[in-house]
């Protein structure tokens, strides 16, 4: 009964916690989906992704759903929403998890707290993107294998599927599934063991082809062996294999920092009030109390040996191994594939923590007797709350969003706004002016077509002829955004 209590308590804190904040600061991805799902009619082929096959799916029917029940919110407010809820609930399933795995209450409070607080983690629960609910069905995935189970191949082939759907990334978890499944049963023949982990194989590779190709077959309206190759393997021009090991090395250094840590101290700049003021003291006195407490541990006698050995239950000994899989199966793919993207260490942030419980679990004792624990987790979520997820909740920490509801308020509906290329600015400019239209720029002639009032954005601007600019430009209408950051120009012309 305690279990169950803390476990929904666990998940409403979270999730109260994450939809009383959510940002502002939005992840490019996420409004492409948003004004994808706005878009679309109905459930049509417009919604398949290759790289998130199913996400754009599951979004549009919560955004419906949330309009039936008369919540009247943008689709990027609705996913924003759902990964919340969908984030409370991994939160839920690694308690269980860690519960099952270390027998201890404490700790698993501890632990999945130390989860859904942890910088990056929180940042994307409070946002629009394909990660949250990915990890969720690998969470579950996970669970469906712990070593005590019931070995289910069919039930974690079904999980794990949903998981690549929503993110190719899960791919990477089949290691350690298929030998999570092959270790379970208990003592039972090796034939039985691979039976289980080849039924789970084939079954997931039935389920993901099976889908993909079906998927495939109804955004393009017949099927291509080639172009389905081409199609599944599909990622942004701006991704790709590097081998430049020194360079990698530094932002999977640099990455697993920023999973815990994240934030800048200035970003609570013109933010201060009298709740920041309490909170920042709590920060300092719990990291005062931390530092405090090392200091007196290291004055003491060092531990006994008793206390310096492992001891680790069989279960936990499997546990081990598994988390040790699934975190360097994907720590080698990242440490060559798009290494600076943190967020792609999303997908085995759970299994670091696991690898920390079952650390911590080993000197159980005394690792349940402390506080440290407790006030390392509260300091880890002040810090990231007060220099992270705080500022980015308010919209003046976002300038090219600022930039964008001011131009929505100033152009009148209807307005055409031309751009040169697909960007991040162009996205979101785009979906912040919903009333206005964007077009893709052909020519002048398109522009001179449209007749007065059309305007240019930055890709547009430099691509049109200087010259013609010179005559045609009104540049006392110039509206610019423009630091070391970013680069964003509206300008008016008249054909």
């Amino acid at each position: 009964m305690t279990q169950r209590l803390t476990l929904w308590f666990l998940f409403a804190a979270t999730a109260v916690v994450y939809l009383a904040f959510p940002t502002r600061v939005y992840y490019w991805d996420g409004i492409t989906f948003a004004q994808a799902i706005e878009d679309a009619g109905s459930l049509d082929p417009s919604l398949v992704h290759p790289n998130h096959l199913i996400y754009n799916f599951a979004g549009y029917l919560f955004y419906k759903l949330l309009h039936t029940f008369g919540v009247e919110v943008r689709a990027l407010t609705a996913l924003q929403i759902l990964n919340s809820l969908l984030s409370a609930m991994c939160a839920s399933v690694l308690f269980a998890i860690l519960k099952d795995t270390l027998r201890s209450l404490y700790l698993a409070v501890c632990l999945t707290l130390l989860f859904a607080f942890s910088a990056t983690w929180w940042k994307f629960s409070t946002d629009a993107n394909a990660y949250i609910p990915s990890v969720l069905f690998l969470l579950v995935s996970f669970y469906l294998v712990l070593p005590e189970r019931k070995a289910r191949p069919w039930l974690v082939a079904l999980t794990f599927f949903l998981s690549m759907a929503f993110h190719q990334l899960a791919v990477l978890m089949f290691p350690a599934l298929a030998l999570g499944v092959y270790l379970q049963d208990g003592p039972i023949s090796i034939k039985r063991r691979v039976a289980n982990a080849l039924y789970f194989s084939i079954l997931s590779a039935i389920l993901i082809l099976a889908s993909y190709a079906y998927l495939f077959s109804l955004a393009r309206g017949s099927f291509d062996i080639y172009e389905f190759k081409r199609w599944i393997t599909y990622y942004s021009p701006d991704a790709g294999i590097q081998f430049r090991f020194w360079s990698n090395l530094q932002y999977t250094l640099r990455g697993h920092v920023r999973l815990l840590f994240g934030g800048r101290f200035n970003s609570l700049k013109d933010l201060v009030n009298l709740l920041v003021v309490l909170l920042l003291a709590c920060l300092v006195a719990a990291a005062l109390w931390l530092l405090f407490d090392v200091l007196r541990s290291l004055g003491r006698a060092r531990n006994n040996e008793q206390e310096r050995k492992l001891r680790l239950q069989p279960h936990e000994k499997s546990v081990l191994l598994l988390s040790l899989v699934w975190t360097i199966v994907y720590v080698m793919f990242l440490l060559f594939f798009l290494p600076q993207n943190t967020f792609y260490r999303l997908f085995y942030l759970p299994a670091l923590i696991l690898l920390l419980g079952v650390g911590l679990s080993s000197f159980k004792d005394k690792a349940s007797n402390s506080w440290r624990l407790a006030v390392f987790v509260a300091a880890v979520g002040l810090a990231n709350f007060l220099f992270l997820i705080y500022p980015f909740s308010n919209v003046e920490k976002y300038p090219p969003l600022a930039f964008a509801l001011q131009m929505n308020r100033e152009w009148p509906a209807g307005t055409v706004i031309f751009y040169g290329a697909e960007s991040s600015d162009v996205s979101l400019a785009r979906y912040f002016t919903p009333s206005t239209q964007w077009r893709k720029l052909k020519s002048i002639d398109s522009i001179q077509d449209e007749g007065e009032g059309v305007w240019l954005e930055t890709s547009a601007i430099d691509a049109v002829d200087p010259r013609w600019l010179e005559t045609h430009a009104r540049k006392e209408s110039l509206k610019e955004l423009a630091d070391s950051s970013f680069r964003i120009r509206f300008l008016r012309v008249e054909p």
